[in-house]
């Protein structure tokens, strides 16, 4: 049973937000199409990054030494103050 918190939820959107941003730009889609699939990129990686934290919270045993709160604390600041050239640059191009 999933919890509302369980980042495996989370799974499929961020998939699908990647999948979006990767397709507007391959197909060339306009600026503000290509900025929309960004920024919805970026919201769902911080939702997985709150569900993986709560999920901490819930179960302290996870991550007892704290480094994995570290890291989500880190990865979170990343995706807050990384701009959306850098989002598309990094995230647009297919792995292929």
């Amino acid at each position: 049973m999933f919890s509302h918190a369980d980042p495996d939820r989370k799974l499929p959107l961020l998939a699908k937000r990647l999948g979006r941003l990767r397709a507007a730009v391959k197909h060339g889609e306009g600026q503000n199409h290509i900025v929309n699939a960004a920024e919805k990129l970026r919201l769902a990686e911080l939702a997985l990054i709150k569900a993986k934290r709560s999920l901490n919270r819930e179960y302290p045993r996870r991550d007892p030494d704290g480094k994995q709160s570290g890291n989500l604390q880190d990865e979170e600041q990343r995706w807050l103050t990384i701009s959306i050239g850098a989002i598309v640059e990094e995230y647009g191009k297919s792995d292929s």
